[in-house]
């Protein structure tokens, strides 16, 4: 061997030494067939992506500390993109447009920086029996009032678990790139984000409670919310789920769009890690006149492995005369606007595969 390659060879193992430690790649394949029904002029079958993903996340011990990180993309297994002519390229396919940070964790708890779901976003997991599926609870607890948002510039503590307690907080001082400040009057614009969550898990009982603010000239106004979801396993095949959301919001407009939803959902394993039945009804009472609308979703899981499972489910908005939600529009690159006071429906056929 050359001087050269040697001197190579030594660089290369060097750089090798700089990047050691654990890290894996990792994905969801998650799409359907959809049939949608708006119950006024769109009735129609779709294929649908659904928040599938690809990541790479890993970590490292450096003394007491470990360091950590990820970068995880959305990916549209369906299409190339959600732009249209005219229109900016949106945000999917593309590198870092999901959970993305780097941080350290150690018996102190964990601190991390980036772009992620919100504390207050993920309190909503106890109770989430349709995530990215039609029926997901989102298009009931985003409609009006946004609280289960990815938010940028965010920097979050998470304590250790304590009996079962762990306590969670978060800060974005702004949306942008950076802080923006009037030319003219001096004065900041204030976007900042505050969201904390605390949850238990204790045998057969979960909790988690959430709180969230944003201040007066974040993207979609002012606003505030509190959730509490729950988790109980009944017995081995039978686990109830229960969910509450209350939100304050009123818009530079003076409307009102604040709201309280009320969920309950069960899970029953028809054969255990076989076949599982789920429901759920989620009812959202809205501030503004003839706003309410009414989620219920059912749906039957075929469970081939932890990693593969395929699913059929159907969903139904009923709404009053001046609500348009729909049980299709979160989670899922299928998103049909609803028909105001029309009751829409949908039926799905899913795979879901992680590797």
């Amino acid at each position: 061997m050359t001087m050269g390659a040697t001197a190579f060879s030594a660089a290369a193992q060097e750089n090798q030494l700089k990047t050691a430690g654990n890290w894996e790649f990792y994905g969801r394949a998650h799409f359907s067939l959809d049939s949608l029904n708006d119950g006024n002029l769109y009735n129609r079958a779709n294929l649908s992506s659904n928040s599938s993903r690809l990541g790479f996340r890993g970590d490292k011990k450096i003394g007491d500390l470990k360091a950590i990180w990820q970068i995880e993309s959305e990916v549209l297994f369906t299409k190339t993109s959600d732009s249209v002519a005219g229109a900016a390229q949106d945000d999917k396919n593309r590198l870092a447009t999901r959970d993305t940070f780097a941080g350290i964790e150690g018996g102190f708890g964990q601190v991390k920086i980036g772009k992620f779901d919100t504390p207050m976003k993920l309190a909503r997991e106890a109770a989430n029996l349709f995530g990215d599926q039609l029926g997901d609870m989102r298009n009931i607890t985003r409609s009006g009032a946004r609280f289960d948002e990815r938010a940028n510039n965010i920097i979050q503590y998470q304590s250790p678990v304590l009996a079962g307690m762990r306590a969670a907080f978060a800060y974005s001082p702004h949306e942008g790139a950076t802080a923006v400040t009037n030319s003219t009057t001096g004065v900041e614009t204030n976007n900042a984000l505050t969201s904390m969550s605390l949850t238990y898990q204790g045998g057969d009982f979960s909790a988690a409670l959430g709180r969230e603010n944003y201040q007066a000239n974040a993207k979609d106004g002012e606003r505030d919310g509190t959730r509490l979801a729950l988790s109980y396993k009944v017995m081995n095949d039978l686990k109830l789920v229960g969910f509450y959301q209350k939100a304050n919001y009123i818009t530079t407009a003076a409307v009102d769009q604040g709201s309280k939803v009320l969920g309950f959902g069960a899970e029953y394993q028809l054969i255990p890690n076989h076949t599982h039945l789920r429901a759920h009804v989620m009812d959202r009472s809205a501030n503004k006149v003839n706003s309410d609308s009414k989620l219920t979703a059912i749906g039957i899981d075929r469970i081939m492995s932890k990693e593969l499972r395929f699913y059929a489910n159907y969903a139904v908005v009923s709404n009053s005369a001046a609500a348009s939600v729909t049980p299709w529009s979160e989670g899922r690159s299928t998103n049909v606007a609803g028909s105001l006071g029309k009751d829409s429906e949908g039926f799905s056929l899913g795979m879901r595969y992680d590797f």
